[in-house]
C-alpha cells in the first residue's frame, strides 16, 4: 500500500548540535560513492552512502515539516524466521512535531525483488512496534522527472538566507502583478532584469512554481508561498 508524508517548501534555521552516526558511513574502501551533503535544514554535512541518497537529501532539504536529518541514526534488531537480524536506517527526519520519520532509501529495482521487500516489510513492523514512522522512497520519487533537476538549481540560492531585499523585490511583484497571479517566468525576469530574484524566492518557497516541470521562461510562477508541492511517497 502507497502511504504519503507531505511537506511543503523549504526550511531553514540556526546552529545544530553535531550529529554522531550509529555506524561509520564514510570509509575509504569499496565502490559505493560516498561523500557529504551541505544540508540547509540539518546546518551541516550530512553522510550519504550512495548517490541515490545524495540525492534524496535534496528533497529532505526543501521540506518544511523537517528541521533535521540524522545519517545512520540507530541500529535496530527484528526477527525474520528464525533469526535476529541487524539492521541500520538510512536517515531519521525530525519533524518540527517532535516526532521521526526513519527513512530507506532503495532503486526501483530493488524493491521489485521479492526479498527485498519481504526483509524491509519486517523491519517495518519492527519499527512500528518501537514507535517509529518508516518509509522507503524509491528512485522512482527520488529522481521524479525534471523535479530532482530544479531543486539542484535551486538549492544553490536555498543555502542562503533569504535577505531583506529579497522580501522586498516579493513585495513589489505582488503590488505590481497582484498577490496569487501567475506570470511567466520570462516577463518576471525582464521585469526585474534578471532571473537571480526570482529563482531565490522559488527555493524560499516565497513564490511556486510546478517544479515536475523544467523552468524555463515560459514557466507560470504564483506570486504566493509554497503549497504541499513535496511529498515522500512510501513504495513498499
Amino acid at each position: 500500500m502507497t502511504r504519503h508524508s507531505y511537506a511543503t517548501g523549504p526550511w531553514s534555521g540556526g546552529q545544530r548540535n553535531v550529529h554522531v552516526p550509529a555506524r561509520s558511513i564514510i570509509t575509504p574502501t569499496g565502490t559505493i560513492i560516498r561523500g557529504r551533503f551541505p544540508s540547509v535544514t540539518a546546518r551541516r554535512m550530512v553522510g550519504f552512502e550512495q548517490l541515490l541518497e545524495r540525492d534524496a537529501l535534496y528533497l529532505c532539504d526543501f521540506a518544511p515539516q523537517v528541521v533535521d536529518i540524522r545519517e545512520q541514526p540507530f541500529k535496530l534488531q527484528y526477527t525474520m524466521g528464525n533469526k535476529v537480524r541487524r539492521y541500520t536506517p538510512d536517515y531519521a527526519l525530525i519533524l518540527k512535531d517532535d516526532s521521526s520519520l526513519i527513512i530507506e532509501v532503495k532503486p526501483a529495482r530493488s524493491l521489485a525483488k521479492s526479498e527485498i521487500r519481504e526483509k524491509l516489510l519486517y523491519i517495518r513492523d519492527a519499527m512500528r512496534r518501537q514507535g517509529h514512522q518508516f518509509i522507503v522512497l524509491s528512485s522512482d520519487t527520488v529522481r521524479a522527472p525534471h523535479r530532482l533537476d530544479n531543486l539542484k538549481q535551486l538549492h544553490r540560492d536555498l543555502r542562503q538566507p533569504l535577505s531583506t531585499e529579497d522580501i522586498l523585490v516579493k513585495q513589489q511583484l505582488s503590488d505590481c502583478f497582484g498577490a496569487s497571479t501567475q506570470v511567466a517566468m520570462g516577463l518576471l525576469s525582464q521585469w526585474l532584469r534578471s532571473t537571480v530574484p526570482v529563482l531565490r524566492l522559488l527555493a524560499h518557497g516565497q513564490v511556486s512554481c510546478d517544479l515536475n516541470q523544467l523552468i524555463t521562461d515560459d514557466t507560470l510562477i504564483t506570486l504566493a508561498k509554497q503549497e504541499a508541492d513535496y511529498v515522500f511517497v512510501d513504495s513498499l
